[in-house]
């Protein structure tokens, strides 16, 4: 064992709280259709299946359920602002980013292009203000990788969701939220595969200076559990409190108390304001249920078999005392890209070469290199 090894193994602090294994190992590697029902005995609110599509709502699940099965991110559907049923047009992209020629800056400056001529024409034959049409690009092949890379942490998820009585179908919001994208961050500052938001992260501790929570998968899908029971003994309603997830419980509150109505489908067609109701929290909960039904049935919309990765199965540290990089990276045999994956959560400033992570940063390691560096040190 190197020095440095031995050096780490005797600076950690302990296996982190409950010493928790994130999930079982997945028994295949690929996609098998989700089964809800007899996993929900128990759930809070299952006792009527919460999650049929409402009537008035079918034409708008519609919409998010071909713009993630149909249309990819180089293609695109135009719809009047506001009305995903009043579809003006498609647009196809892909030849524009398929032309190696071009800069990545150039290919973006010609689709740019494409969109605007494509906005007059159709603004021009249907005798509406251009300003009334927007477009809404495709998310196939973003599904697709989220499928595949929901392997890592899926098992772990519905673990979690089961210990907390909540309805597994709720832990496909990930799809919507950040299509697994570990790395996924808003312009508003909402973070993690959870997009848990900075105001969230500081009430929940989960922001230190080396290291955010809202970033780990296990702290973050805790945190969304927390938020989507606490929304639900709230709001009384599975669509109402998915819907708080994006919009906010108090917003929520406020738009029931105004035009009376707890019906999801009656809020999304009747609230006027745009402002206080904007197009995302309007459509938050279409897009779930038409994310729910895609990935449910995604041998229908996808060329199978339909690859999943392994779950990550991992154990959490906090540092005793201060470590390299360096010596971080060696329990990972320097494959820098694994490390990362590991921990996500480590600020970024920290995982390069000559720096020194702080005492007390919480760090993961595949569980297996775990006990046997455990091994190592005891026989040592």
């Amino acid at each position: 064992m190197s020095f440095q090894v031995l050096i780490f193994l005797i600076g950690i602090w302990g296996c982190f709280a409950q010493g928790q294994n994130l999930g079982q190992s997945l028994a295949g590697s690929y996609w098998t259709p989700p089964d809800y029902i007899s996993k929900n005995a128990g759930a809070i609110g299952y006792e009527n299946y919460p999650f049929e599509v409402p009537e008035a709502m079918k034409k708008d699940v519609q919409f998010w359920i071909d713009i993630y099965s149909k249309y990819t991110t180089r293609q695109g559907v135009f719809h009047v602002i506001g009305q995903t049923d009043q579809v003006l047009g498609e647009i196809d992209l892909t030849d524009v980013y398929a032309n190696m020629k071009w800069s990545l800056a150039r290919q973006e400056k010609e689709a740019e292009l494409i969109i605007r001529i494509q906005k007059r024409l159709i603004a021009k034959r249907m005798k509406i203000n251009k300003n009334q049409i927007r477009l809404q690009m495709g998310l196939k092949d973003r599904m697709q990788e989220a499928i595949k890379v929901s392997g890592y942490y899926l098992p772990m998820i519905e673990k979690v969701f089961q210990k907390e009585k909540l309805p597994l179908e709720l832990t496909r919001l990930v799809f919507v939220e950040s299509s697994f994208n570990i790395h996924a961050g808003s312009k508003v500052g909402a973070s993690g595969l959870w997009q848990i938001m900075p105001r969230v992260g500081r009430k929940f501790k989960y922001i230190k200076p080396s290291y955010d929570k809202r970033n780990h998968p296990y702290y973050a899908t805790l945190g969304a559990a927390r938020i989507l029971k606490e929304n639900y003994q709230i709001l009384k309603s599975w669509p109402l409190a998915v819907t708080g997830y994006n919009h906010g419980v108090g917003s929520m509150l406020k738009i029931i108390k105004k035009y009376k109505s707890n019906d999801i489908a009656f809020l999304v067609d009747n609230v006027t304001s745009k402002k206080s109701f904007g197009f995302a929290s309007r459509n938050f909960y279409a897009t779930f249920l038409a994310a729910l039904h895609v990935e449910k049935n995604a041998n229908l919309y996808f060329a199978e078999p339909i690859e999943r990765y392994p779950e990550l199965v991992q154990k959490d540290f906090y540092l005793k005392e201060k470590m390299k990089f360096e010596d971080l990276s060696t329990l990972f045999a320097e494959d820098i890209k694994k490390l990362k994956l590991f921990n996500p959560h480590i600020a970024s400033k920290f995982l390069k070469r000559g720096q020194i992570l702080p005492a007390k940063t919480l760090i993961s390691l595949p569980t297996e290199g775990a006990v046997r560096l455990g091994e190592l040190l005891e026989a040592d």
